[in-house]
């Protein structure tokens, strides 16, 4: 029986094709990647953000946050790049002031790509926000 090592290299790849699958719609083939990442590495996160974002694809949004809070924090519950998506897959569900106790502290993190989707989201958020709380216009008169 022949041993093959999977190196760091190898799985960044894996990831990458897994994160191009699941962007293209093969939710299915994204799910078998990450899934066996899983398995190649029990210890690192990256199979469940991989997981989550394929459930975020597919609108399954309770389902990605489950494996964020679930999985992934009890790996590394001070990573800014799961807290990150825990406040996406909150945004998406509604559930905005959560989602902003989740993303405000990434804002310094050290993580530039964390800290870079905190303060898109947070403008999101925002923009929304705004959205909602600007009144109507009231219809003109015509006489």
């Amino acid at each position: 029986m022949v041993r093959v090592t999977i190196t760091a290299e190898h799985l960044r790849l894996l990831a990458d094709i897994g994160f191009m699958a699941t962007s293209n719609g093969m939710s299915a083939q994204a799910k078998s990647i990450f899934t066996a990442i899983g398995h190649a590495r029990p210890g690192s996160i990256l199979s469940h953000i991989g997981l989550a974002i394929n459930h975020l694809n597919l609108n399954q949004f309770q389902d990605a946050l489950d494996i964020l809070e679930k999985k992934a924090l009890k790996v590394e519950p001070d990573n800014p790049t799961v807290q990150a998506f825990i406040g996406m897959s909150l945004m998406l569900m509604g559930r905005n002031s959560e989602s902003e106790t989740f993303l405000l502290p990434l804002l310094d993190s050290k993580d530039t790509s964390a800290a870079s989707l905190a303060k898109n989201l947070l403008q999101e958020l925002k923009h929304h926000a705004d959205k909602k709380s600007t009144p109507p216009t009231p219809p003109t008169a015509q006489y």
